[in-house]
């Protein structure tokens, strides 16, 4: 038998393989993503938590406990970050969130200075643009309708 008829034959098989494949190659990248989605917003849900909780802690307590809500609204932010991370793929052709998450972590670095320095009002002012932030991008990752 010829090359060409051996290589032809090959690649037959290669892609009818791949063909009967297909379903069970595609279905668990689509679930992975959907996954990979709902894990996000979980994590979003729980920053958003912890937002309130920080704010509320900045309008009724002094500078160490609002400085620690503040850490914790960090870390809950960094579990976001680390299921995007997790799941990139699913977000491929999205927005930039990486940009995004970058802004978000400086923005919050910055309420932990403006807390430190004791500006209330300035610290205010800085969560309720975070907030606003998690609100947004909340509704940009909200499951279709």
């Amino acid at each position: 038998m010829p090359v060409s008829t051996r290589f032809r034959r090959c690649c037959a098989v290669l892609v009818a393989a791949l063909l009967l494949a297909w379903p069970m190659l595609a279905t668990p990248m689509h679930a992975a993503g959907a996954d990979g989605r709902a894990e996000l917003r979980a994590a979003l849900k729980q920053a958003d938590a912890q937002y309130r909780t920080t704010l509320k802690t900045l309008e009724t307590r002094g500078r160490e406990e609002t400085s620690a809500e503040v850490a914790r609204l960090r870390a809950a932010f960094g579990a976001i970050i680390d299921q995007f991370e997790a799941n990139r793929a699913a977000f491929a052709g999205d927005q930039d969130y990486s940009g995004l998450f970058m802004q978000l972590d400086a923005s919050i670095l910055g309420v932990m200075i403006v807390v430190d320095i004791g500006s209330r009002e300035a610290a205010r002012d800085a969560l309720t643009a975070i907030g606003g932030t998690l609100s947004a991008l909340s509704a940009r990752l909200a499951p279709p309708e």
